[in-house]
């Protein structure tokens, strides 16, 4: 153990997170070529990569048809810069509008065949599209998949040319997590390697791929924590047009850039017009066209556009989330939370959806109506898979997909019957209400006293950078007094005050707090993480408050 109290609080945090003490060297100091994988061991990646070579040559047609989120349109990015780059000049991308649906539908291949295309590259969908992809194979067109959605037995497009997602069985790929964009820049490596181009230039692209790891919340473990450690440093010196524009409008220093401004500002920046049904400018998908831009005038007016429709966005789930809040009040006992209402946008329910979960604790369905059809958005938690129970209520679906902890529905039955399928495998699972709180905790990775909440400990702390699912940012236990407490933010939301133990202190801050009355000279037990913040030239420790509880019976602090 290292004789440096700071350095004796990391390596314990480590250790705790199960990263043993030899590996936590190469864990602090990922290196690109030691702990990425080759992406010639994907699953089909070699009949993949023979036949775009064969279209190079021919200058046959190429769709690029995507996903409309902040995976899959960076990932249609990614792949129409490199195959551009690389001479492909019969290529174009589709991504469909929300209202059209996700992924691979009758009428999306129909509109595709229209376009007659030799090949079409789907991305971050189509693993299970099966009745779709048979119909453009059965067109004559050559059907490629690079996805990383969970296939479902029975459902697999078993008609593509190639299907290329770690998580087929059979994969000898060793990480089975990457996200859509991550897997579309394996593939250009794979194929600017085979067209004796340097592989190295691609690393200019991996600010996409960062960004995509980061807002399509895959486990920041294994190789996703290389790809988005190396993808945000490229990030901050980042060439794309459309991306330094949109972090000028989102009010992002790009030099200092993190994962939380990529998850909190630029992620949802690019979602937020096919949210908001407002996918189109000038005839044109805004956010793709925002990321393979090379003309900086055209970079910034969409870049205002994205702005502008995030704000409208984030209106419209504020209000959708108070009418949820509302519902789900009358089924608070439940292990499965369902909330539907026939004027709600079906762009947001996925976010309001994420809020219930953060605040209950358990998987929750969020739906609105959408094209004639009622769509839905599921969010779960640790002990329940998604996709498991959705098939459990399989019978009132028309169609569902997706990955452990997120998936999306179409509904064939009626609401009523819906949560009541979902509920009775709840009790069957027979995990209880308590067992799904204490579950899904953010897991507190000790305990300190309030002087060791120093710049230097959190400067350490953000060293272990970046922070997301599956590597959450450090949390600490803190029994201390409170002081100078104050309501802050709009309609007073948030919580200023500074933790005390008599003699140090320290400011803290929490965030839409719903916790117990802070009371001057009582005790509490507070979970926090901590920062290095700046303010007028002056850096100093900031506790940021996710839970708090009172010490019955504990002394007074001075």
């Amino acid at each position: 153990m290292s004789n440096n109290p700071i350095e004796g609080i990391i390596v314990g945090l480590l250790s705790k997170r199960g990263i043993a003490a030899k590996e936590q060297a190469a864990f602090r100091n990922p290196d690109f070529a030691r702990d990425t994988h080759s992406p010639w061991l994907l699953p089909g990646i070699g009949v993949a990569i023979g036949r775009l070579l064969e279209a190079h040559q021919k200058q046959e047609k190429i769709i690029i048809f995507g996903d409309y989120d902040a995976d899959g349109v960076p990932a249609t990015a990614l792949l129409l810069r490199t195959l551009r780059g690389l001479g492909f000049a019969n290529i174009y991308g589709v991504i469909p509008t929300r209202e059209q649906g996700y992924g691979l539908t009758e009428g999306i291949v129909t509109a595709l065949l229209k376009q007659e295309p030799a090949i079409v590259i789907a991305v971050d969908n189509g693993t299970v599209a099966q009745a779709e992809v048979a119909m453009l194979a059965e067109a004559g067109v050559a059907v490629i998949i690079i996805d990383h959605h969970e296939p479902q037995e029975g459902k697999i497009a078993t008609g593509a040319l190639a299907i290329i997602n770690p998580k087929m069985a059979g994969s000898a790929y060793p990480f089975r997590e990457l996200c859509a964009c991550a897997l579309a820049w394996k593939v250009a490596c794979a194929l600017t390697e085979k067209m004796k181009q340097d592989p190295a230039q691609l690393k200019w692209e991996l600010d996409l791929v960062g960004l995509s790891t980061v807002a399509d919340m895959v486990p920041l473990v294994g190789e996703n924590r290389v790809l988005a450690c190396y993808g945000l440093t490229v990030l901050r010196k980042s060439r794309n047009l459309g991306l330094i524009a949109l972090m000028e409008v989102s009010a992002v220093t790009k030099a200092h850039l993190s994962a939380g401004d990529v998850g909190f500002k630029l992620a949802p920046r690019i979602n937020a017009p096919s949210r908001m049904h407002g996918e189109l400018l000038e005839g044109e998908n805004a956010a793709l066209q925002l990321l393979v831009t090379e003309d900086a005038q055209v970079a910034y007016k969409h870049a205002d556009y994205l702005n502008q429709q995030n704000k409208e966005r984030q209106q419209l789930v504020d209000d959708h989330l108070r009418e949820a809040e509302n519902q789900v009040r009358d089924h608070i006992d439940s292990q499965v939370l369902v909330a539907y209402h026939d004027s709600w946008s079906s762009g947001v329910i996925g976010l309001v959806a994420s809020r219930l979960v953060e605040r209950y604790k358990r998987p929750t369905i969020v739906l609105a109506p959408e094209g004639g059809t009622i769509k839905g958005s599921v969010r779960s938690v640790e002990g329940v898979h998604a996709i498991e129970l959705l098939d459990a209520a399989s019978a009132q679906l028309e169609r569902f997909g997706g990955h452990a902890k997120a998936a999306g529905l179409t509904l064939s039955g009626t609401v009523e019957l819906f949560r009541d399928a979902l509920e009775a495998y709840m009790l069957e699972l027979g995990i209880t209400l308590d067992e799904l709180a204490k579950g899904n905790e953010w897991p507190c990775d000790g305990e300190l006293n309030v002087p060791e909440l120093s710049v230097e400990l959190a400067k350490a702390l953000e060293s272990l950078a970046p922070f997301g699912i599956g590597f959450p940012a450090p949390l600490f236990e803190v029994v201390a007094g409170v002081r100078n407490v104050r309501r802050v933010g709009v309609e007073g939301k948030h919580v200023s005050f500074f933790l005390t133990d008599g003699h140090d202190s320290r400011k803290a801050i929490a965030f839409s707090y719903r916790g117990p009355e802070l009371i001057e000279g009582e005790l509490y037990k507070l979970f926090v993480t901590l920062q290095a913040e700046e303010w007028q030239g002056v850096v100093s420790p900031v506790c940021h408050v996710r839970n708090v509880e009172k010490v019955d019976n504990a002394p007074q602090v001075a």
